[in-house]
């Protein structure tokens, strides 16, 4: 029996380094504190550490000028995949209850743009406005006064921003491949808008804020939740 039982162990050890021999080993990451800013970034290369710092920095001057400042260092983490909780592979996203940013690889920009409108952005300068976009979402959680922004209301800010922050040449590119119609003042952002189109959604939430006269008066009704042109579940249901 104590044979038969120290066999077994042999061939399970066995299989389990032949397992673990088999699974790929993960990309060594490495860490940055960016300079100037409160902004820690993990990544796996260099280029990636770079780009997050320099986007997040960019997006963080944006929002000090309306005074929204961060009293929590932001936690960057480049991934070689991120998902959505209940689908599959996305750009990334901001986790609300770790405080965290997810953003995919750089790498991996080009094959979840095949098929929208984001194709026509070059990656680089499309991973540097997705960084931009999710910086946005934790910069605004931190100055929500301890109230729960609605999502439609976060999204507005962080899509507006996102392609603010393309070249011009670029973001025009982008915006005349999108439908048009209605005046821009008239707009109504909701729910059923951001699910049923994000890319229109993004286009109008960008012209919609950039013809405020008073851009930082705006931000401040975001977070205070004093804002008619943002729908309330209760208006659409």
């Amino acid at each position: 029996m104590l044979r038969n039982v120290l066999g077994f162990m042999a061939t399970l050890k066995a299989s389990v380094l032949l397992i673990a021999f088999c699974l790929p080993v993960p990309a060594s990451t490495a860490q940055k504190r960016c300079a100037d800013v409160p902004i820690d970034v993990t990544a796996a290369s260099q280029e990636e550490l770079h780009l997050a710092c320099a986007a997040a920095k960019a997006a963080l001057k944006k929002l000090g000028r309306c005074g929204l400042d961060v009293s929590r260092r932001l936690q960057i983490h480049i991934k070689r995949d991120v998902r959505h909780p209940f689908g599959g592979p996305i750009f990334g996203l901001f986790m609300v209850e770790h405080e965290r940013i997810l953003v995919t690889r750089l790498a991996n920009i080009p094959a979840l743009a095949v098929g929208t409108p984001y194709s026509k952005v070059p990656p680089l300068e499309l991973y540097r406005s997705l960084i931009v976009h999710e910086v946005i979402h934790s910069v605004l959680h931190q100055n929500a006064a301890g109230k729960m922004m609605s999502q439609v209301a976060s999204e507005y800010l962080a899509y507006a921003l996102q392609i603010e922050s393309l070249t011009p040449a670029v973001r025009k590119t982008f915006l005349k491949s999108m439908p048009t119609g209605g005046r821009v003042d008239d707009l109504i952002f909701s729910d059923i808008m951001l699910s049923f189109n994000p890319y229109v959604f993004a286009a109008r939430a960008y012209q919609h804020f950039g013809a405020s006269a008073d851009r930082c008066g705006r931000i401040r009704s975001l977070l205070k939740g004093e804002m008619t042109f943002i729908a309330a579940a209760k208006d659409y249901m």
